[in-house]
């Protein structure tokens, strides 16, 4: 079923209320405070069917007061429906919605000319021609417009019946799941309800989605479209969530639901910022940010100023969620200050020049040129993982775009972009290492271990070069120096361990602490233990506790002779005696309990009287 989110804009007592009750019997005036002041004050949300077609109409307030409310809701619109009443003409509100559906991305248009059983048709036409010149002022596209009046139904079943034959336009979709919340709250029998916009992606009940903000997951018990569980949910749809695992208080409208793994937050983003015709940007101002349900308040760091808009960063006291070429809406206290769009989503260590550099080119649209750019400024690697949130692309088209940029290694396992400028970084890391020891054996993976930014593909690209100049040599499966003198690489290894595992008595070293003190490969230090245990020269008493047999056997000795002075051993007896960490007692303890003549009595350990 193809769907469309229609919403209702135009100023207050124009009849945006009325007419979505006229098309299909729905109230939008729910709270009683709404039917008290006859005043809609908050966002609505009702449905229309029909054939394969499904309209999600979305009632605003009209207004002034309310219009963060609008704000909340325009975000999501695929097309604005303009309601204007035909015997006032437009006013404050129909102007201001306008501009700032124009400003939120919203295209297209629907014009409604309403109470026009109230004018004389000459009046409604100068209205309406008026309106429309308004709309192509502005820069929208006209879809259609139509005139209704209250005692007259038939208007009503034309505006319908060309909503549902024409042919609406849609969003771009987004490929992960996305989803502002507008509401949140708890209904007896269900626990958290949240509802809102379905921006990209799909959702299936009991699939689970995440909460950045609360770095939370939770899974989805039912999904409502409509009037009806659904099995799941497709982009483009008004739809509520039933949730588990959170409770409804601790979310709030402007919170966001995602794919796992997909969006991160900054308090820092940076933006292209058109403002409204005779408003003038201001360095370091406040004001309100308004993006998708959210809002944030932040201040304004101009960057450089152009002929139509402006290079600019929001730095937010809150984290920011946002996209790639998101649009977003700013305001003050004196009203709207303009719209724009985000350019870099995520916070990069940037100087001033550099930065407007680089936001110039992703403006630009020309992404290799930036992708270069954030490789030199990331040189422990830029990762593509983040490639959609940050420019809209998926990892295919990201490491495509990647492979072209010169001087540089890409990871594809990884996806992860380094300059060549690393290499030789790395290089002269791994260089120094068998400087200072002759005898080190090294592998991509115990590389990587030591410098954690460098993808074990990038350790082995290193390896490789370094092999080829002839200033390593490859050898069962480990990197050696031209200049070491092992010549029995198994031997070498054992007696190395042994001697170091003999040396600290019966405190010994983790053995990846051991690993890297003699610069050794870690598979291949494990593989050495396990052959050491295996022939009784190194016991293993727990993880990461090994410790050479003769040792073991002095400190079984050691806690008997405790036991006959002191009649037992425990945990602070040993601490005290030895000065021993938990670690080391608890192993050495619980040794003991191989022994037939030992007996085990709660934290105590005794020797049996014959």
């Amino acid at each position: 079923m193809k769907t469309t989110i229609v919403g209702l804009a135009g100023h207050v007592d124009h009849g945006k209320t009325s007419l979505i009750r006229a098309l299909n019997g729905f109230d939008g005036d729910q709270t009683s405070e709404e039917k008290r002041r006859g005043l809609t004050m908050d966002l609505s949300f009702t449905l229309m069917d029909h054939q394969e077609k499904r309209i999600f109409l979305v009632d605003v307030p009209g207004h002034e007061k309310f219009v963060k409310h609008y704000l909340a809701g325009v975000f999501g619109f695929d097309i604005l429906l303009l309601i204007v009443a035909a015997n006032e003409g437009i006013c404050k509100q129909s102007i201001e919605h306008l501009e700032l559906a124009h400003l939120a991305g919203v295209q297209n248009v629907i014009l409604v000319l309403t109470k026009c059983d109230l004018v004389e048709q000459d009046e409604a036409s100068i209205v309406e021609k008026d309106i429309l010149d308004l709309i192509d002022t502005i820069g929208f596209t006209m879809v259609f417009s139509e005139r209704v009046g209250r005692h007259d139904p038939s208007s009503y079943t034309r505006l319908k019946e060309k909503l549902f034959s024409s042919d609406l336009p849609h969003r771009p979709e987004e490929p992960y799941f996305r989803y502002y919340i507008d509401r949140s709250f708890s209904k007896d029998g269900y626990g958290t309800i949240v509802t809102g916009t379905v921006l990209g992606g799909s959702l299936k009940t009991k699939e689970k989605v995440y909460i950045p903000r609360l770095k939370l997951s939770t899974a989805v018990r039912t999904i409502h479209s409509g009037l009806e569980h659904v099995p799941s949910a497709q982009p483009n749809e008004r739809i509520a969530l039933n949730l588990s695992g959170v409770k409804s208080h601790d979310l709030k409208r402007g919170d966001i639901l995602c794919t796992p793994n997909f969006l991160r937050g900054f308090l820092h983003v940076d933006v292209m910022i058109t403002p409204l015709k005779g408003v003038t940007l201001k360095h370091q101002s406040e004001a309100t940010l308004y993006i998708g349900s959210a809002r944030h308040n932040v201040i304004v760091k101009i960057i450089s100023e152009h002929k139509s808009y402006a290079i600019a960063v929001f730095e937010s006291t809150t984290a920011i969620y946002a996209m790639y070429r998101e649009k977003f809406i700013l305001r003050d206290a004196q009203g709207t200050i303009g719209g724009g769009e985000i350019l870099n989503p995520i916070a990069d260590p940037m100087k001033r020049k550099q930065k407007n550099d680089f936001l110039l080119l992703v403006q630009q649209k020309k992404l290799s040129e930036a992708f270069s750019m954030l490789m030199e400024i990331h040189k422990k690697g830029f990762g593509l993982i983040g490639a959609y949130q940050r420019f809209g692309m998926d990892h295919t088209s990201a490491l495509e775009l990647a492979m072209g940029v010169a001087n540089s290694f890409l990871d594809h396992d990884e996806k992860v972009l380094y300059p060549s400028s690393t290499i030789e970084i790395l290089k002269e890391y791994t260089r120094s290492i068998f400087t200072k020891n002759k005898r080190a054996l090294l592998s991509k993976n115990s590389l990587h271990l030591r410098f954690t930014w460098a993808s074990v593909n990038l350790c082995q690209e290193v390896l490789n070069q370094l092999e080829s100049k002839k200033e390593l040599t490859f050898t069962d499966g480990l990197y050696r120096s031209i200049d070491c003198d092992i010549h029995d690489i198994s031997q070498f290894m054992e007696d190395s361990l042994y001697t170091i595992l003999e040396t600290q008595g019966w405190a010994p070293q983790a053995p990846y602490v051991i690993y890297e003190s003699i610069d050794l490969d870690r598979i291949h230090g494990d593989n050495t233990l396990k052959r050491l245990c295996s022939c009784g020269k190194v016991i293993r008493l727990a993880h990461n506790l090994f410790i050479s047999a003769p040792h073991l056997s002095q400190t079984i000795q050691y806690l008997r002779g405790l036991m006959n002075v002191y009649g037992y051993v425990d945990i602070e007896l040993v601490k005290i005696q030895t000065g021993l960490s938990r670690k080391y007692l608890i192993a050495y303890l619980e040794y003991l309990d191989r022994f037939e003549d030992i007996k085990c009595d709660g934290t105590r350990r005794f020797i049996k009287q014959p």
